[in-house]
């Protein structure tokens, strides 16, 4: 395993072998990356220091013959919320980044003047873009491409270098590694773009045994995922508004009632173009979207994330609007998440009376506003107004205006909330408050046994600490690989055994059950270890407050609330389960079963 070391102070670079020790360890992906950051990061540094490790790396199954390969994970100190960080992004950067012969890059410094990182056959080299300074993610995309025949670019618009503490890094136009800042890093480093093309072989122990598997997996997903391939992830939109449990008002309920003007049916019958994909992908879930009338864009997605942000947690059913805010986001270079969560925060300061016009620059925060939403989106990414503090995310911009707003905040760690209301799907309470990167929905999906299955009871976190934990670890081997976590659900039904079989085709490392588990517990609790360090601990392992005194107010989970004393009780089983003392922190026979 090869990484390229760039100091963009000094412009110097040199290539490093990962050992076979450490390869076998940490796999890759999230989990190697996560090992240089504990390792190489001075403690409590701010993540806008220049030594603040920028990490871009690919894992063992990235851009091999298997299905569901195009991932790549980018590694970093959170500007949001102060913790580790690692974000992911699919298309066609990954694979091409492998060609190159490498997998992955080190990042330390900062450059005096913009510039970008090419890496071809012919070796790396910086490049000025001063030209491109300024410039949106498109825009830098397809001069970058047309200046580099056939190369792959991930790219940072306005947003990451204006500092946007939730600023995203764009490839392929519009897939983004988006979340808790790492664009934000990349601009803070003067690095505008990483450019990649390569025609050397992506190293693999088994190709036949992955072309194998990559057949197995097309035909699975066509028999049994037909309504994904459709809808992609707008689907959920009926499933959480169904339930009621979608988030509402920042987060005030979980009943929206008219979901279905923002829903899969709505954007797939009146705005989709077609279907997208990323590299060796047979699910196909990716829309291409058009809004004509109220507004003119076009984009990819929205994805259900920003569907419900965008949508009911503003108390908007304008889908154009969204399809508008998911393009400027984009192009910007903005987390749509944090976004439209952070917008969300200040509507309903608006609504307290907190926050008033003269505040907003004359702009009416009232629910549903859309052409104010789209207003604030963009001023956000140009750091213009009130955008200046919507930039900050959350937790900052409410910290600004004393101890009352800050309860409107909705984030955990200083992570925004996905799509998920805990109240109705409470294994995300548990999953939300103990996730390394803060108020997150890809570290463990536990709403998809409570309720896209409905095989545990979703009113209760009582009794979920176990299978969470199971859940961190295998997604947490997923990250490592790196594997697409639809492709994990849909082809390979997150089975253990499967990842087993998948990663030695890959690697040739002969993993049994037991050391792929150990890699999975090995990488979550190097992560534990690094936000400890940094001053986080068991009192940020919580939610806001709301879900713990606010029960959601209508609809199917009228009544729904987290009882904090169960709450409390399920992390000290938790807590247990991992092998951690009562407040959190893994004891040292932990770490001595885990060779750390």
């Amino acid at each position: 395993m090869k990484i390229l070391r760039v100091d963009l102070t000094t412009g110097k670079m040199h290539d490093q072998e990962i050992s076979k020790e450490d390869s076998v360890k940490f796999l890759g992906g999230r989990g190697l990356a996560a090992k240089i950051l504990f390792d190489e990061n001075k403690p409590k540094i701010d993540a806008f220091d220049p030594e603040n490790r920028l990490i871009f790396m690919a894992g063992p199954y990235t851009g091999t013959l298997g299905s569901f390969t195009a991932f790549y994970n980018v590694t970093t100190k959170s500007p949001l919320t102060g913790a580790i960080l690692s974000a992911h992004s699919g298309g066609h950067w990954g694979p091409m980044f492998r060609k190159t012969g490498y997998d992955g890059i080190v990042f330390k410094g900062k450059s005096p003047k913009p510039v970008y990182l090419l890496i071809t056959d012919a070796g790396p080299e910086l490049k000025d873009s001063a030209d491109l300074w300024g410039k949106g993610t498109f825009d830098t995309i397809d001069a970058l491409q047309a200046r580099h025949e056939k190369a792959r670019a991930a790219v940072i618009g306005p947003a990451g270098e204006k500092l946007v503490r939730f600023a995203a890094i764009m490839n392929d136009h519009h897939r983004a590694a988006g979340r808790g800042g790492v664009g934000a890093v990349m601009g803070s480093k003067n690095l505008k773009a990483v450019v990649v093309h390569g025609t050397k072989e992506v190293s693999q122990a088994d190709p036949e045994k992955l072309k194998e598997t990559f057949k197995t997996a097309t035909a699975t997903v066509k028999e049994k995922s037909a309504a994904f391939s459709k809808y992609g992830t707008s689907m959920v939109v009926g499933i959480t508004g169904k339930a009621g449990t979608i988030p509402t008002k920042n987060m005030q309920t979980g009943y929206f009632p008219e979901y279905e003007k923002i829903g899969g049916d709505t954007l797939v019958n009146n705005y989709k173009t077609k279907d997208t994909a990323c590299a060796r992908c047979p699910l196909h879930c990716g829309n291409m979207t058009k809004a004509t009338k109220d507004y003119q864009a076009e984009t990819e997605g929205p994805e259900y994330e920003t569907l419900a942000m965008f949508g009911s947690n503003l108390g908007n059913t304008n889908l154009e609007s969204i399809i508008m805010a998911n393009n400027v986001c984009n192009d910007f270079g903005m987390d749509t998440i944090s976004c439209a969560d952070t917008i969300a925060c200040a509507y309903e300061l608006f609504e307290k009376g907190i926050l008033k016009e003269k505040d907003t620059g004359g702009l009416k925060l009232d629910w549903g506003n859309h052409a104010a939403m789209v207003k604030l989106v963009q001023m956000t990414g140009k750091r213009e107004g009130i955008g200046q503090l919507i930039g900050e995310g959350s937790r900052r911009m409410a910290a600004k205006h004393g101890p009352e707003a800050q309860k409107y905040a909705m984030n955990v760690k200083g992570m925004e909330f996905p799509g998920y209301d805990p109240r109705g799907i409470q294994g995300m309470s548990l999953a939300f408050a103990t996730s390394t990167r803060g108020a997150c929905h890809l570290r463990a999906t536990m709403y998809v046994p409570e309720l896209f299955q409905g095989v545990l009871d979703r009113f209760t976190v009582k009794g979920k600490a176990k299978t969470l934990k199971e859940l961190q670890e295998l997604f947490t081997v997923y990250d490592a690989m790196i594997l697409c976590k639809f492709g994990a659900r849909n082809a390979f039904a997150n089975d253990w055994n499967n990842m087993v079989m998948l990663v030695n085709a890959a690697t040739g490392f002969g993993y049994t059950l037991d050391d792929l588990k150990k890699v999975g517990a090995r990488i979550w609790t190097v992560e534990r270890l690094f936000n400890l360090r940094e001053g986080l601990s068991k009192k940020d392992d919580t939610l806001p407050e709301r879900f713990f005194t606010l029960p959601i107010h209508d609809g199917p989970s009228k009544n729904a609330v987290v009882n904090k004393a169960d709450f409390d009780a399920e992390l000290q089983e938790y807590y247990r389960l991992w092998g951690w003392t009562s407040e959190g922190v893994p004891t040292k026979e932990t770490l001595s079963g885990l060779g750390l």
